[in-house]
């Protein structure tokens, strides 16, 4: 059998236990190589169970393991191989990792500033990735609810702002996907809701149509602080 793949949560602690200190976004980028190192190994382990059960020489074993580990291109996109090629499971299985990956990492930004789960701020609750709130979470009217991406903003992004987020949180790395047009929607919902738009400073330096409600997401622990104590972002 393939060895597991960590939890979301085992990945954030593997990551940390290099450095404590990580800021939001090396954090985030630490657990993004070891997602892809992991899913090498799982790669691996599964075609030596595979060749295991077959009665082949090892050097014959050698060469096919080599074959099937082989980069492939289909169109213009490549997989790290056929089997992933011809199957998404694994990359599949991923992808709620990702996400949970991005949420613990913010998670880890609001307990850094002193805000306390439960009381402060809740994951996952009234139709939202995270709800900070002012002073306690009995005012409905005195709370602000982040949405929180991965690395690609999409469309759902934006939609997410529009229905069920006051702020949008994200590991974006793509500055070609904030055109003006997506910049000026982005910018029009933020001041609707008193919000912002949270992206690494390294994303938000090469954006050429710059808004006021844009900012860096090292800032956000901070802003969702001042609005715990005072019921609005300063």
């Amino acid at each position: 059998m393939a060895q597991s793949i960590p939890s979301a949560q085992a990945l954030i602690e593997e990551a940390l236990s290099l450095n404590p200190d990580f800021d939001v976004n090396s954090l985030h980028a630490q657990v993004f190589i070891f997602m892809v190192d992991y899913r090498s190994i799982y790669y691996e382990a599964s075609v030596d169970s595979f060749l295991s059960e077959l009665d082949l020489p090892k050097e014959l074993r050698t060469k096919i393991k080599r074959k099937m580990l082989k980069p492939v291109m289909v169109g213009d996109k490549e997989y790290s191989n056929f089997m992933e090629e011809v199957s998404r499971r694994v990359s599949q299985a991923f992808q709620p990792i990702s996400g949970n990956v991005a949420e613990l990492c913010v998670e880890r930004e609001l307990t850094k500033v002193g805000l306390v789960k439960g009381i402060n701020f809740t994951r996952r609750q009234e139709r939202t990735d995270f709800t900070v709130y002012h002073p306690d979470m009995h005012h409905s009217k005195l709370k602000h609810r982040i949405e929180v991406k991965n690395v690609k903003i999409r469309e759902r992004a934006t939609r997410g702002l529009l229905f069920d987020g006051d702020s949008l949180f994200g590991f974006f790395d793509d500055e070609s996907e904030f055109t003006e047009p997506t910049v000026e929607l982005i910018d029009n919902l933020c001041v609707k809701t008193g919000g912002y738009c949270y992206m690494p400073s390294a994303t938000l330096n090469k954006i050429p149509h710059k808004a006021k409600r844009l900012r860096p997401n090292v800032v956000f622990a901070h802003d969702m602080l001042s609005f715990a104590r005072t019921g609005k972002i300063t």
